[in-house]
């Protein structure tokens, strides 16, 4: 009698576990407008700014010899304001969790601050792009909140929109834009786009479309694609998190078909407390930590903003 063979289907009690020690993490983490704000500093809950213009008369350039001196018209400066608005993480780590052995890493506790500090930079990136309108928040119910830089640009800048989201932007829609922003006084130099946007400036029929590899910069990485207006050389920035911004008039419901223009070195975000780590109170076997951080956004020119609208996405 052959004596049965031992195979893998049966023996299966010192077998070692095939898993790979390396965790992949597939969410994608980047955040293109946050990363190219510069700073500021709030001192206050409700932050303000003031804007204020050239006066621009074209009449009375030339004077009579002899006239008296005329009172030239002046302008006030414009007061605009935001309100902070608290973000964070939060997230418990038991003494056993840390104990034990992991695949892919030394210490759960560290693994999950790194995910925490990645999560909080997304939810700021979506707040600084599209929080719907400033709200001063109540003791007890309600938070405040900022506005985003969509809202600036809906309320304050001007925009191009397509036909009930059935239209796609053309180079003409486009370049109408700019044109627009630059004679408001502004110099456009970024757009944030979604994918489709960006497919569709990218296939504009012109020769204005450039690529660039900003691989070797420690700034921006990947490829960034340049288009040359007639009003300046345009950044466009492939922005995932600019789909289903909230735009229209209330500010409701979402347009995946939307972009925002505007000159970044106008943009930065005002932190009244910059992101840190809490340890929170040690109430048993376990470790309980929240990453805060409170901050606003500060549009220096948000007459100079502008936006695209109801485009279709598809």
């Amino acid at each position: 009698m052959i004596p049965p063979i031992l195979e893998t289907y049966t023996s299966t009690a010192g077998r070692k576990e095939d898993i790979l020690d390396l965790i992949t993490n597939i969410s994608p983490d980047d955040t293109p407008f946050l990363s190219r704000l510069g700073t500021s500093r709030s001192y206050s809950t409700y932050h303000e700014w003031l804007t204020d213009e050239l006066s621009n008369n074209a009449s009375g350039n030339a004077i009579t010899e002899g006239e008296s001196a005329a009172a030239h018209l002046l302008t006030d400066k414009t007061r605009y304001a935001n309100y902070t608005q608290i973000s964070d993480r939060t997230f418990q780590i038991s003494g056993t969790e840390e104990a034990v052995s992991h695949y892919g890493l030394d210490s759960q506790y560290a693994y999950q601050l790194e995910k925490a500090m990645k999560e909080l930079k997304i939810k700021m990136e979506n707040i600084l792009l599209g929080g719907s309108a400033t709200a001063a928040g109540t003791t007890t119910a309600n938070a405040r909140g900022m506005g985003g830089a969509f809202a600036f640009a809906v309320g304050n800048g001007s925009g191009q929109s397509g036909a009930a989201g059935v239209s796609a932007p053309t180079e003409s829609i486009y370049n109408n834009a700019l044109q627009t922003l630059f004679t408001l006084g502004g110099n456009p130099k970024t757009t944030f786009v979604n994918g489709y946007l960006k497919r569709r400036i990218s296939a504009f029929a012109s020769n204005n479309a450039r690529y660039i590899d900003m691989g070797s910069t420690k700034k921006l990485t990947g490829v960034v694609s340049i288009y040359e207006s007639d009003f300046g050389v345009q950044e466009i920035v492939l922005d995932r998190w600019v789909g289903g911004r909230a735009l229209g008039g209330a500010l409701s419901g979402t347009d995946t078909g939307a972009g925002l223009m505007l000159d970044m070195s106008k943009v930065k975000i005002a932190y009244l407390r910059k992101p840190f780590t809490n340890p929170l109170a040690v109430d048993g076997d376990r470790k309980s930590v929240q990453i805060l951080t409170e901050y606003t956004l500060e549009c220096l020119a948000p007459t100079q903003m502008g936006y695209l609208s109801a485009f279709a996405t598809a």
